[in-house]
């Protein structure tokens, strides 16, 4: 599939289009995409840096050392959360026989990723706050993201396809990132479990690998290639979940007109 400039003007559009339908019935609208996340991070800030007094993590503040974790993962959430739904939700282009519907994970991976270029400046701007400097580390950012959204994009595309013929599918996606958001080190820290085994096993989350990418980013000055290990466990679950994705939504693409 490849994308010529029209097509990408396209996508673009739909996906600014996605972002303001989906806060279109709410009040303050499509400030919600942004002020959820703030909430959130100022209660963690204000509960456990103010009220429980957290210890800085590796003598960085507590909410800096969340904060970086916490950003990548409701990018990825968003995307897989609301891309799961996703073929369902643009029912229309999927009975229109000119468009092609591959576009459409695409178009909920966009729309997330503007929503997370404004954390990133948000993440920036609070370690500037905090006497942070600017450093060739921080853009590896960029990097991580684009992980994130190409792990996103296989998933979506596994499951909205899935979600076609299982409606239940969007329920079961948010018990998992639930489940997710705890087995992830987000909150906690990794480096005080004892067990090497169930450390090990964690790491085979792909997430844990973005989530430390952040961190490695934004306050640990440490390069990606550092942890070749680390890489090279992410890119290859991607490939695979790129693969199977491709393979199912192809497959199931031709009754999709039918079922939605």
């Amino acid at each position: 599939m490849i994308l010529n400039k029209n097509k990408f003007s396209t996508l673009i559009q739909l996906s600014k289009n996605d972002i303001k339908a989906k806060y279109s019935n709410s009040f303050l609208g499509i400030i919600w995409a942004f002020a959820m996340p703030l909430i959130t991070i100022l209660v963690f800030w204000y509960v456990f840096q103010l009220g429980f007094r957290n210890q800085p993590v590796e003598d960085v503040p507590y909410i800096l050392w969340f904060s970086a974790a916490y950003i990548p993962w409701i990018f990825f959430v968003d995307m897989v959360t609301t891309g799961c739904n996703s073929l369902v939700e643009y029912s229309y282009l999927v009975k229109k026989i000119k468009f092609n519907i591959q576009y459409i994970p695409f178009m909920k991976v966009i729309s997330s990723l503007f929503v997370h270029v404004f954390f990133i400046v948000f993440l920036l701007i609070m370690y500037f706050l905090y006497g942070s400097k600017i450093s060739l580390y921080n853009f590896q950012i960029f990097y991580y993201s684009f992980a994130t959204a190409a792990l996103g994009l296989g998933l979506i595309w596994i499951l909205s396809a899935v979600n076609v013929f299982f409606k239940d599918m969007t329920s079961l996606v948010n018990v998992i990132t639930q489940i997710g958001f705890w087995v992830t080190p987000i909150l906690w820290n990794e480096s005080s479990m004892k067990s090497e085994t169930v450390r090990t096993v964690l790491s085979l989350n792909p997430m844990h690998y973005i989530v430390s990418g952040y961190r490695n980013s934004l306050l640990f000055e440490k390069w990606f290639w550092e942890d070749i290990k680390g890489t090279l466990i992410f890119w290859s679950i991607t490939v695979i979940v790129w693969i199977t994705g491709i393979l199912i939504f192809k497959k199931l693409s031709r009754f999709f007109a039918d079922e939605v």
